[in-house]
């Protein structure tokens, strides 16, 4: 499977986290005035996420880390990758050939988000 295929791809259909923030200068400016406060129309939250892995590469096992920066929205339950990056170029490559740890790695974050709810309820 493609990389470009994965979970990990930005859902082109997914609104634009501009969409739903202000900008600094609309919320600065609506701090002096509480009625025209911005709010948030939204049940996403931007996050981010440093998970280490371990791989096999030329013979041998490595690790290194991928920092993750996804949308989680609450209200359906669904993660948006926005953006990945690795520390080891290989991981990548290992990565695009092992679907199921790309499998792995999404239901982590989605059992991580749906237990902070839990503990929040």
């Amino acid at each position: 499977m493609p990389f470009n295929e994965t979970c990990f791809k930005d859902n082109e259909k997914s609104s634009s986290y501009d969409e739903h923030t202000p900008s600094l200068s609309k919320v600065l400016s609506n701090t002096k005035n509480y009625k025209k406060t911005a709010k948030l129309h939204s049940n996403t939250i931007n996050l981010y996420d440093l998970i280490a892995i371990k791989f096999p590469s030329e013979g041998l096992i490595l690790s290194g880390f991928i920092t993750i920066k996804y949308r989680y929205n609450s209200k359906n339950g669904i993660i948006t990758y926005a953006y990945i990056k690795y520390s080891d170029k290989r991981m990548e490559k290992y990565l695009e050939d092992n679907p199921n740890v790309i499998r792995n790695i999404d239901s982590y974050l989605k059992n991580k988000m749906l237990q902070s709810e839990l503990k929040s309820s």
